[in-house]
């Protein structure tokens, strides 16, 4: 479940993907009325995304779940409105009970620990077998290689394969078999969980009507450890056509965000900039197709020095600019 003492409204990249978030759900509510769908995730302390989806989708009967006391009792103590029904009790609990809408439903499992990461995925597993056609689904996995073991006692070249075998015997039933040492890198760890969630979903069905996961988008982001987040939504494994449709009119395919392949997941590292950097920057954007290959020189030129930022983070920002919180003091 979310963390107790994370200050996730803090967190910048975290806020990016929240963005996106909505973003796609905006567009899945072309289609489908997403203001009467029900929203079920871990709040957390200030439960922000719940507040988020409110305020941008209109959502109105809401879920959150928390198995931690103190966490719970400050849930309450910030409740921000009463459309957010509070679940003091273990995810597990919930949905051995829980009754979906019928109007729909998004879920969003956000997990932060990666020693469960076998529990995550068969709970992510037996949610979304419950889930019905055009519903969301929407997990989140710690994939930083030190959560398979940090192994301070080995030479560096060394620590891929050890964590190779970690991830082997945590989840023996969803590993793909073709995995090398190579996959355990940092920046390809989250492609290679992400093959692992794809494992865990491919003999998905539901009641008597087989449905499968059909990714929508996935990102990894890092406010400290890295995260990898994944999005889809159910659909009937015979539907090609409505599928095909459903995409169509709700112009994913249109949007330079998705993840309709299971490509691997677009990484989200934005720069730490001051609201006069941003503003200057934003003068520029959005970048011209000619100049689009790159765009840290082009962004670097126009501010006139370097931000103390990497290409890749201005890159980032180029690429995500509208989706950057703003965070500012306010007098209450």
């Amino acid at each position: 479940m979310s963390g107790s003492t994370i200050p996730y409204h803090l967190r910048q990249n975290k806020a990016v993907e929240r963005n996106l978030f909505i973003e796609l759900l905006a567009r899945v509510g072309r289609v489908r009325n997403i203001s009467e769908y029900e929203y079920i995730g871990f709040g957390g302390p200030f439960m922000e995304d719940h507040k988020a989806l409110h305020a941008a989708l209109r959502m109105g009967k809401m879920h959150s779940i928390e198995r931690e006391q103190n966490t719970f009792l400050r849930q309450k103590f910030n409740y921000p409105a009463k459309f957010i029904q509070p679940h003091c009790k273990e995810s597990g609990e919930f949905f051995r009970t829980h009754n979906f809408s019928e109007k729909g439903t998004v879920v969003w499992l956000d997990y932060t620990t990666a020693d469960d990461l076998n529990e995550q995925l068969n709970e992510f597993h037996g949610v979304v077998a419950k889930l019905d056609t055009f519903d969301v689904a929407k997990i989140t996995l710690n994939a930083s290689t030190v959560g398979l073991g940090n192994f301070a006692e080995i030479p560096e070249i060394e620590k891929a394969g050890k964590r190779r075998e970690v991830l082997q015997a945590r989840i023996p039933n969803f590993a793909p078999a073709d995995l090398t040492d190579k996959d355990f890198q940092t920046k390809k760890y989250p492609a290679t969980l992400q093959r692992c969630v794809q494992n865990s979903l491919r003999d998905l069905s539901a009641r008597d009507t087989e449905l499968y996961f059909h990714p929508l988008s996935t990102f990894s982001y890092a406010d400290g450890q890295t995260m990898l987040t994944i999005t889809g939504m159910v659909f009937k494994a015979s539907g090609d056509a409505e599928v095909e449709k459903f995409i169509s009119e709700s112009r994913l395919d249109q949007w330079p965000f998705a993840n309709l392949e299971w490509a691997p997941p677009m990484a989200i590292n934005m720069p730490a900039l001051s609201a006069k950097e941003r503003m200057r920057l934003d003068e520029c954007l959005p970048i011209d197709d000619h100049i689009i290959n790159n765009p840290a020189e082009h962004l670097k030129e126009h501010l006139g020095f370097i931000p103390g930022a990497t290409d890749g983070e201005l890159s980032n920002y180029a690429k995500y600019y509208r989706q950057y919180p703003h965070f500012s003091r306010v007098i209450l």
